[in-house]
């Protein structure tokens, strides 16, 4: 695994490179290139957005889950691999470099411990909650999750998490068009907050067991 490290933090660190770049293009990309926005910055955010175009005919659904493939999926199972081959690395001290930016060995540590605790459920969840998905697939690969296991829940989270976020964005499109802006907005703030209260309590629970553990 070792001489597999500078390929995947490569690709790891394009994928982050690709995710800021999107930022500043987003304007751009809105309304006219929406699956190259998808293609660069597979969030749900985007997704919502991705949802509505697709309600009002701006954009096929299909182009949509093409252009979500290479970085919701395969980049984040990337992390993955890096998780396994830095396991006993970010066991002991912090990473040097590049490595360490994209493999934050506290955050990686609690997730790790949340994903012993959890299992493959986590990972799952972990795709529908706002949670890091690329710290959450570092962190299964660290723990020693089976590949079969990581690939099957968390392209089941991936597929549920999407499939829920572009239904979101189609359903609150036609509620734009019959009770207006201010409702959608609303409804599509109180969607992600719900998303980010469970990522919060998923990670939250971890720590609560490792509490009681250490008390007992």
């Amino acid at each position: 695994m070792q001489a597999l490290r500078p390929v995947l933090l490569g690709l790891a660190a394009l994928r982050g490179v690709l995710a800021i770049v999107a930022i500043p293009l987003a304007p751009i990309l809105w309304d006219e290139h929406l699956a190259v926005l998808v293609l660069l910055r597979p969030t749900k955010e985007v997704f919502l957005f991705a949802g509505y175009e697709v309600l009002e005919g701006r954009v096929a659904l299909l182009a949509v889950l093409a252009a979500a493939v290479p970085l919701l999926l395969l980049a984040v199972w990337g992390f993955y691999w890096l998780g396994r081959a830095y396991a006993d690395d970010l066991g002991r001290a912090d990473l040097p470099g590049i490595a360490g930016r994209l493999l934050p060995r506290e955050r990686i540590n609690k997730l790790r411990d949340v994903v012993a605790d959890r299992g493959w459920p986590l990972v799952f969840l972990g795709r529908l909650a706002m949670m890091p998905s690329t710290l959450v697939a570092a962190a299964a690969g660290s723990a020693g999750v089976p590949l079969r296991t990581f690939l099957l829940a968390d392209g089941a989270g991936a597929a549920v998490s999407t499939g829920t976020m572009l239904l979101a964005g189609y359903a609150l499109g036609e509620a734009y068009e019959d009770a207006g802006p201010w409702f959608t907005v609303v409804g599509a703030a109180a969607l992600l907050g719900v998303l980010a209260i469970l990522g919060k309590r998923l990670s939250d629970g971890g720590r609560r067991r490792r509490s009681t553990r250490r008390a007992s």
